[in-house]
Formats: C-alpha cells, structure tokens, sequence
C-alpha cells in the first residue's frame, strides 16, 4: 500500500510540476528517476530524490520541453490543415507526413528521452541522437514506451485531471521498460568509485 500511495504521489507532484510546460522536461526525468531508484530498488526518501533530480535536470529537460512544444504545435497546424484546408494530394502528403514525423520525435521525447536524461548527463542534442540509438536498440520496447506515453497523454487531453492519477502508474511501468535498456549503456559498477550508489 505504501509503495502504490508512493507512484501515485509522486506522479501527482510531476504533473503538478509539469504546469508551466517549460519544467515538463525535468519533472518527467526526476518521476522516472525516483520510481526507478526508490520505488524499485528501494532507496530511501523518493521525495527528495524527486526534487534532487529535477534541479539537476532543469536547464535540459527545460530545452527537450521547448523542442517538444515546437513539434507538437508544427503537428497541431498540420492536422488542423488535414482537417479542414485540403489543397491538393502532394500538399496534403506533405502535411501528412509532417504530421507523422512530428508526432514520432514528440513521443520519441517523452517515451525515451526523458528516461535517458534521468540516468545520463547529456545535453538536449546528445539526448535526441541517443533516443534514436535505443530504437535501433530495443524496438519493441521503444515501441511500447511510445504507445505508453501516448495513450496517458490522450487520457490527459480527454480529462486533464486525469494526468494526477496516471502519471505514476504510467511512470512506474516505463521504468520496467526502459530499465533494462538503459542498463545496456550504463558502465559496469567497477568503473564507478566505491562510495557511488550504484542502484541501476
């Protein structure tokens, strides 16, 4: 009961930190890393890795946010011209395909490069290429991630409230998935000093 009341609470403090949109990037990295660390490896006080990891993670997580909201309104402008102002079939596969690929990096930064700036210091560049490496990687697991974050983003659009509920849960499920992904890139424990927490 304590760990469930734990992913809950935590996904709740993310979503609440998500507001300003600009802190969506930090926010998802620390719930990923306080559901990985403490959750399920059992480290102690989750709350405080949570705020320890969203300071750390700020500056990147505010650019991958940035760069998401770019390609979720590109994305947005796309569908509404799909929608309502069709021209001519090679504009309207142009659109079409703006559309696809937009939503693909979208959900490419939320499904794996949040994970991955939880657990490395890479700068928002460095993370886009390292996402695209995890696919080629692990494709089905980045496929179920993607599928993950997108049907709790429609649940949120459907019912922003929603999103207080979900994203723990959510968050919590993405660690099982991503986890053993990123372990493959993690330097084994020898290559870390004895006093380090290895806790991957």
């Amino acid at each position: 009961m304590k760990k469930a009341l734990t992913v809950l609470g935590l996904g709740a403090l993310a979503a609440l930190c998500s507001l300003p949109v600009i802190t969506l990037g930090g926010a998802a990295s620390a719930l990923y890393y306080s559901l990985a660390k403490c959750v399920r490896r059992g480290r102690e006080r989750p709350w405080r890795e949570f705020f320890r990891a969203f300071r750390q993670n700020f500056a990147t997580g505010a650019a991958l946010s940035l760069i998401l909201a770019l390609l979720l309104a590109v994305a947005y402008v796309s569908a509404l011209y799909l929608v309502n102002a069709p021209l001519s079939a090679l504009v309207t596969a142009f659109y079409a395909v703006t559309l696809a690929l937009t939503l693909f990096f979208a959900l490419d930064i939320c499904a794996l490069g949040f994970p991955a700036l939880s657990r490395f210091s890479f700068r928002a560049a460095q993370i886009l290429s390292f996402t695209l490496r995890l696919l080629r990687r692990a494709p089905w697991r980045a496929l179920a991630l993607m599928l993950l974050a997108a049907a709790t983003m429609f649940a949120a659009y459907l019912f922003p409230p929603a999103a207080l509920i979900l994203a723990g849960p959510a968050g919590y499920l993405a660690t099982l998935l991503a986890g053993p992904v990123l372990n493959a890139f993690t330097p084994p424990r020898e290559e870390f000093p004895d006093t380090f927490d290895y806790w991957f």
